[in-house]
């Protein structure tokens, strides 16, 4: 703590102890002056009264020359001026001036008030001797009857010449005690300030960084509170900021160990923080400052960051870089400017992908030949054999036919996969594509006794599809209805949602428990394997279902309650 602060405080310290001992010695020299007027006062009061007691009786008689010699011997022995006044105002003897030349004084304040039988005090200018003079009268009475006054005077000067010697013993005293004020201001200043430059000493310590600075103090007083109050809050924050440390190790440790690539952008686009993981992808280490255009050369991925940070909103999708692919998540932190960038390399998994549906291709153009020659074979034996041996060959026959089923729809997958939404579009009326793929089911509704029911809303707008996988979309949909109903009826309801097309495909069979329908679109997932197995299913169809409406950019949900049926709900986009 500066000497400055120190200067100051004492400085205000000072001041104030001056201006009360300055206040103080005001006050005690008025009453000191007011002590010696009344002393002077009372002096004359007596004077006036020890004269009273022997003017009275001449007074009453009117003995005038008598009242004149008195009044000299009087004032003489008491050294005051005497002045005598009868009831009218005028002066009767007076001990210095001559009475015949003095005018009436019966309003003059003292005698004014004498003459109502109180003793009457003032200090004013004589008109008579023309000097300031401090007056005493006091009323002269008779059986109760004021005859006169008698009046006792001093010059000012006599009064005022004793004011010098108390104002000097008042310094006297007020000087040693203003030394001693401000002595003890000094020392009470230093009592003050040598604890707070301590404190000040600890939280300057404190704020660089040593947050193991404590203060302690033997003074039992609020500045030791606030000494205590500072270690316990030091404490405090030490173990936060342990805590806070550990946590960021913690969370380094983790960051740096993702395997994935994460960076933090700031408002200019510029990396402010990235891992290992993102190093890698780079394949470089000097990245901070950099843009990501300048490292990750992925036009959708800085499309995305664009999009993040003008929306606010999460973008996630996977672009194309290179030769690779990246899962790129782009999100803007809570409250700030700043985004979050996560980048996966999903090179590997398509690359796996592609395999896996080069092998499917590959093994269902393979099976194609030998299944078409069991089919083939089969066909020249029927009429050839009978008993047990026809049954064994139709159920070789059911099995191929199931099995060229697996084949084709795995086909159909492997090309929904492959081309997704390449494929051609065409301005689609669903309402007549709807009719003919109902058609194609009727009789088959027909002979499971079921009602096979179609719903179109009027002056639907055309929906820009291919004709040929949304007919797909429909028949397997409607195979499934007729498949696992066994009563009741079968329903296609098209209508317009907003800015979807919504094709609803509902029956009244035995529906789906809810543990299935998360899995139900999964391939080869069925709910009754035997009942499938037994219908004929291949397990691909939902899937087929599914990716036809993906390729479209649509959706597909589902509702079902055991007992009461099945809807499933596509939604197609109009534009």
């Amino acid at each position: 703590m500066s000497r400055l602060f120190l200067s100051r405080v004492f400085v205000r310290f000072s001041l104030l102890c001056i201006l009360v001992l300055l206040a103080f010695f005001i006050y005690s020299l008025s009453i000191v002056r007011s002590m010696s007027f009344d002393r002077i006062t009372h002096g004359l009061e007596q004077g006036a009264l020890a004269a009273r007691g022997a003017v009275a009786t001449l007074m009453a008689h009117g003995r005038s020359q008598e009242l004149e010699s008195l009044t000299v011997s009087i004032a003489r022995e008491a050294h005051e001026r005497i002045t005598l006044i009868d009831a009218r105002g005028i002066v009767l003897a007076d001990s210095e001036e001559d009475p015949a030349k003095m005018e009436n004084h019966s309003l003059r304040p003292e005698v004014a008030e004498a003459l109502l039988g109180e003793t009457g005090i003032s200090s004013r200018l004589s008109s008579t001797v023309r000097r300031w003079t401090v007056y005493v009268a006091v009323p002269v009475t008779v059986n109760g009857i004021v005859h006169g006054v008698v009046r006792a005077s001093s010059p000012r000067a006599e009064l005022e010449a004793a004011y010098p010697q108390e104002t000097t013993n008042l310094l006297l005293f007020v000087g040693p005690l203003l030394v001693v004020c401000l002595l003890f201001a000094l020392a009470f200043t230093r009592s003050i300030l040598s604890p707070l430059r301590d404190l000040a000493g600890a939280v300057t310590r404190f704020a660089s960084g040593d947050f193991g600075a404590r203060l302690h103090l033997r003074r039992r007083d609020e500045i030791r509170d606030l000494a205590e109050a500072f270690n316990t809050m030091g404490e405090r924050v030490q173990g936060l900021f342990l805590d806070s440390a550990r946590r960021a190790q913690e969370l380094d440790g983790i960051f740096s160990s993702v395997q994935e690539g994460i960076v933090l952008l700031d408002r200019n686009g510029r990396i402010v923080r990235s891992n290992k993981g993102f190093e890698a992808l780079a394949q470089t280490d000097m990245v901070v400052g950099r843009t990501l255009w300048e490292l990750v050369r992925a036009p959708r991925l800085i499309e995305l960051v664009q999009e993040a940070r003008a929306t606010g909103e999460r973008r996630s999708e996977e672009v194309a870089c290179g030769e690779g692919w990246l899962l790129c998540t782009v999100q803007r932190m809570a409250g700030r400017e700043e985004l979050i960038v996560v980048l996966h390399d999903t090179s590997d998994i398509r690359r796996l992908e592609t395999v896996k549906r080069d092998f499917v291709v590959n093994a269902s153009h393979e099976l194609r030949t030998p299944l078409t020659s069991i089919r083939g074979s089969l066909e020249m034996l029927e009429g050839q054999l009978s008993g047990d041996s026809e049954r064994w060959v139709e159920t070789i026959r059911r099995n191929a036919q199931r099995m060229s089923a697996i084949v084709e729809d795995l086909l159909l997958l492997s090309s929904l996969e492959a081309r997704g939404a390449e494929r051609s579009r065409e301005p689609v009326a669903l309402e007549k594509l709807v009719a003919d793929v109902a058609g194609m089911f009727a009789n088959r509704a027909q002979a499971k006794g079921l009602a096979l029911k179609v719903s179109v809303a009027d002056s639907l707008p055309r929906v820009f599809a291919d004709s040929f996988l949304v007919e797909q979309m429909l028949v397997n949909l409607l195979d499934n209805a007729l498949k696992f109903t066994e009563a009741g009826d079968v329903m296609v309801n098209v209508f317009q949602e907003r800015e979807w097309m919504c094709i609803e495909v509902s029956d009244t069979g035995l529906g789906i428990a809810e543990e299935h329908l998360p899995r139900l679109f999964e391939r080869f997932y069925v709910v009754d394997k035997s009942r499938s197995r037994k219908l004929g299913g291949t397990g691909l169809g939902l899937s087929i279902v599914k990716h036809i409406v993906q390729s479209h950019g649509g959706t597909v949900a589902v509702e079902s309650v055991p007992g009461r049926g099945t809807t499933f709900i596509v939604r197609l986009p109009v534009n």
